[in-house]
């Protein structure tokens, strides 16, 4: 059914004229009355009576006029609800984010966010494997490392500062006694969440330093690294937001703490290059850029 034809019919029932209908929908007179002979035509009934002097509703017609109303009410229901979705930001954000980030950092994010933005509802969707945004109808993600992806708009919410962990064990003569260089003998667990890396670059007051890594294990999943870090099986360099509890409670330690790791890993927000913002991503994007721009919000 062409809905363009009923709006015709209608409103050249509300006016009662072809002429008046045709001056209020903008159009010709005759594209007018071509729109309701198409349509009788499809149809297959008359609909009006025309006479020189005036129009009348065929028995269809009224039949028909009532169901083209109701039809028109849901048309212009539907266009305000659509208004208001665009004036106003409310409406399902679906987000996804790496596992990791999401439990150990957005949780008071989203509440701020929430308190916000109370018509928004939030599906957010934590998974260690890179998912399409688009083909899996997420509004915005979560990456951490390197941008790669030149499908997608990224903006920089923060620095991910790394840090090089170990058990205290882990080392025969310990773990104070290490220096950069004889990294190259221990074997590294590679973050694989985070782009694969052969080696370490660390700057300091001595200058710098390149460590080359082995590594006979990787993971997508960064609190499993960090397990596997605290089980001694090797050493790792990880985000701070992941080993930054476990390095508080002495379960792993910070190797080298004068020492930098030259790295250009960062956390971003994303979406889809081609796909026109929606006023609650274009919100919630400012807004947590805006909350981990403020460093001390992503180590709470």
């Amino acid at each position: 059914m062409n809905l363009n034809e009923m709006a015709v019919f209608a409103s050249v029932v509300q006016h009662e004229s072809f002429t008046a209908a045709a001056q209020a929908l903008g159009i010709s007179k005759s594209a007018v009355s071509k729109q309701v002979s198409r349509l009788e035509d499809r149809l297959g009934i008359r609909l009006l009576n025309r006479t020189t002097r005036r129009l009348s509703l065929t028995e269809a017609g009224r039949l028909f006029f009532e169901k083209c109303q109701a039809v028109m009410d849901v048309a212009e229901q539907a266009e305000y609800a659509v208004s208001r979705l665009s004036a106003t930001p409310r409406g399902l954000l679906k987000i996804n984010a790496p596992m990791s980030f999401g439990i150990k950092c957005m949780a008071p994010m989203l509440a701020d966010f929430r308190k916000n933005y109370p018509e928004i509802e939030i599906d957010l969707v934590l998974n260690d494997q890179m998912v399409d945004l688009v083909e899996d109808g997420f509004d915005v993600g979560i990456r951490i490392g390197r941008m790669m992806d030149s499908r997608l708009v990224a903006k920089k919410i923060s620095d991910c500062g790394m840090s090089i962990i170990a058990a205290p064990s882990y080392f025969e003569k310990g773990y104070r006694s290490v220096i950069p260089s004889e990294l190259t003998g221990y074997n590294f667990l590679h973050y694989s969440n985070l782009n694969r890396i052969t080696d370490l670059k660390l700057t300091g007051e001595q200058g710098t330093v390149r460590i080359s890594l082995k590594s006979n294990l990787s993971a997508n999943n960064g609190d499993f690294i960090l397990s596997a870090v605290e089980e001694g099986i090797g050493f790792a360099c990880m985000p701070d937001f992941i080993s930054r509890e476990a390095i508080n409670q002495k379960r792993v330690v910070k190797l080298f703490p004068d020492w930098e790791v030259d790295t250009d890993n960062a956390i971003y927000v994303v979406y889809p290059i081609n796909r026109n913002l929606s006023p609650k991503a274009r919100v919630f994007i400012d807004f947590i850029a805006n909350f981990y721009g403020n460093k001390s919000n992503l180590n709470r």
